[in-house]
């Protein structure tokens, strides 16, 4: 095999494992948050869907507005954990494309 073939090989073989290092992140990873009065606890997971939700008791009394302003701002909470970490993500494997290409010109 030539060696720039064997070298490109490489290259794209290391990007493969990229990838499959984030998507193994992302199926793994979680983010959990609560309102601020800790009423309302809610899990994403890495894709940022909703997984788990709890609600403790005796809030649903405190009727549906209550409820779903308590809710929201747990996903919110999430939610922007989720979003700060797919930032440094997105950073980090810019970061590593960038190296791994920097040979290719």
């Amino acid at each position: 095999m030539h060696p720039q073939v064997a070298a490109v090989l490489a290259q794209a073989q290391r990007l493969q494992s990229i990838m499959d290092d984030q998507l193994h992140k992302m199926s793994s990873e979680v983010f959990t948050a609560t309102d601020e009065s800790e009423t309302v606890e809610v899990t994403l997971n890495g894709h940022q869907h909703l997984t788990g939700v709890f609600i403790e008791d005796g809030l649903l009394r405190r009727g549906a507005h209550t409820v779903e302003q308590r809710l929201n701002e747990a996903l919110q909470h999430a939610t922007a954990a989720a979003t700060e970490s797919i930032e440094a993500d997105r950073e980090r494997i810019d970061n590593l494309v960038a190296e791994l290409t920097a040979d290719w010109t």
